[in-house]
């Protein structure tokens, strides 16, 4: 028998051998990953109209899926720095246009070189992502700054659900990384470098721009609003094409193949033509010059644009504003500003400034909204640690405070001192009603002071005694007087929110008074 000759070892790799990647595509890839270009885009890719509410197909929504898990993956494995979310979450309006020159520079240093023979040009080229959703179709090219992104969301929230599926888990994923890359900046000792305070850094010194981050937080979906903070992507509410229809832009669009002539036919045609986008350089209309078919009064025939017609009360309030998913990320973006002003009081306003900026727009909010904006967050408590957390007892006392004094009787004796004592409270506060007959506004006194109450009592300064138990039931009693006197004739939708008013005001009174019960005993 012949015996069989052992066959020469394959070229081809054994499994688990790894080949070296060429230097000039580790080097490309090294500096896209620097730059965050991939997180641009998937930021982008995770809520894009035409990957998400106007898909076609399941697959495509996987996509967008896909992208925000792929976000989610970064921020928890590599931290801010590491994941370069200061490079990668930059809008066009702000930055100008996107370049990879000063990273590309670095990188030189590093090491890490354009190929030889490759031009400053081609090199920049080949840095860029070729990807529509990178460029003229990316968040980062169609939405002004931040603060759009935020209005448009929340009005969202409101007017437009199914977009607002969406908006809700981006929002949710960018919030995170803003509060992640300020406290990572914190601790370097620069919060002033942070994204957040970057964001804020572009609207604007006067007050009425200020206001306009305000705005954006409290988009309410009313026409001013969307007209400030419009779709960002056009057509972006629409529903996804029906299959009949698709067949037929498609046979339109077909043109002859002739590349000589430079007729690709319907390459690079995107089969949405109607989801289109600003021309390059050019800035999304004015807010001032936009306004949305939905606010014109036209529908999805399915109703998701619709305004809630739920019943009246405290649950129609929250859904004027987007329901406790909206509130949550609002009350979340309020909880950041208060940080950043902690840490950088000059970059945008120090706490008292923005405690003034928050009073001008909450206090005239409707009652449930203002009880889930104030108060929904967990009681601080006396171990907080103030400089590791937005509101602490402080902040929260500072609030309380700040927004008491327009509501206050003018009787209350001026009080302007942000450290509150027990007497302090007993003198200043707690004996008073409203400066109106309002039942709304009286309902807030009260929540008010009974947040104070608890801070005195979390805080340890906080003991029974006569006087205290006396001025509490007579500003109890101050207050159902003040509602009692109200006389106005009301139609039976305010009739009933005066009267789930009350109801809060009674409902705060009688647990002031079971606090008193627990510190007596």
């Amino acid at each position: 028998m012949v015996p069989i000759q052992a066959s020469k070892q394959s070229p081809v790799p054994s499994a688990g051998h790894a080949e070296d990647i060429p230097p000039a595509l580790l080097s490309e890839l090294l500096v896209k990953l620097e730059e965050g270009l991939y997180q641009t885009l998937a930021a982008t890719l995770s809520v894009h109209p035409r990957l998400t509410t106007r898909a076609r197909d399941v697959e495509t929504t996987k996509n967008a899926d896909s992208a925000l898990d792929f976000l989610r993956a970064v921020g928890e494995n590599c931290g801010s720095r590491a994941a370069g979310l200061g490079q990668s979450l930059v809008f066009a309006s702000a930055s100008g246009e996107r370049t990879a020159r000063g990273q590309r520079q670095r990188g030189g240093r590093r090491g890490i070189n354009k190929p030889l023979g490759m031009s400053e040009h081609s090199a920049e080229d080949s840095i860029k992502l070729r990807n529509t959703y990178s460029d003229k179709d990316s968040i980062w090219s169609n939405a002004e700054d931040f603060w759009h992104v935020l209005g448009w969301a929340f009005n969202c929230s409101i007017l437009h659900q199914t977009r607002w599926k969406r908006y809700l888990l981006f929002l949710d994923w960018m919030l995170s990384a803003l509060s992640l890359d300020l406290e990572s900046n914190a601790k370097h000792g620069a919060a002033d470098q942070s994204i957040l305070a970057k964001y804020l850094g572009s609207v604007g010194e006067s007050r009425n721009n200020k206001r306009r981050v305000m705005r954006a937080v409290l988009a309410d979906g009313g026409t001013r609003s969307t007209g400030e903070f419009p779709e960002i992507w056009k057509n972006e509410t629409k529903p996804p094409k029906r299959k009949a229809e698709d067949e037929v832009a498609q046979m339109d669009k077909k043109r002859k193949l002739d590349l000589e002539a430079g007729e690709f036919g319907d390459y690079y045609i995107d089969s949405d033509s109607d989801l289109e986008s600003p021309a390059p350089g050019s800035l999304p209309l004015s807010r001032s010059a936009t306004i949305l078919p939905s606010v014109k009064g036209s529908r999805d025939p399915s109703g998701d644009e619709q305004r809630s017609q739920s019943t009246a009360g405290a649950s129609s309030a929250l859904a004027s504003f987007g329901g406790l998913d909206s509130l949550k990320l609002r009350r979340q973006t309020l909880d950041l500003l208060v940080r950043l002003s902690q840490l950088s009081p000059a970059t945008f306003l120090d706490t008292e400034d923005l405690f003034d900026l928050f009073t001008e727009f909450l206090r005239p909010l409707p009652l449930p909204v203002f009880q889930q904006l104030v108060f929904a967050s967990p009681l601080p408590s006396s171990n907080d640690d103030d400089t590791t957390r937005g509101f602490g007892i402080n902040e929260r006392s500072s609030l309380d405070q700040m927004l008491l004094r327009p509501l206050l009787a003018s009787a209350a004796p001026a009080y302007h001192d942000n450290c509150l004592t027990q007497d302090d409270f007993q003198t200043h506060f707690a004996p008073f009603a409203a400066n109106t007959h309002s039942a709304t506004d009286n309902a807030k006194v009260a929540l008010l002071l009974e947040d104070l109450l608890r801070l005195l009592w979390r805080s340890g300064n906080l003991e029974w005694c006569e006087d205290l138990q006396t001025v509490v039931e007579r500003g109890i009693e101050a207050r159902r007087e003040k509602v009692a006197f109200d006389g106005r004739r009301k139609k039976s939708q305010r009739a009933k929110e005066d009267e789930q008013a009350v109801a809060v005001m009674e409902k705060s009174g009688e647990r002031m008074l079971v606090i008193l019960d627990l510190i007596k005993t």
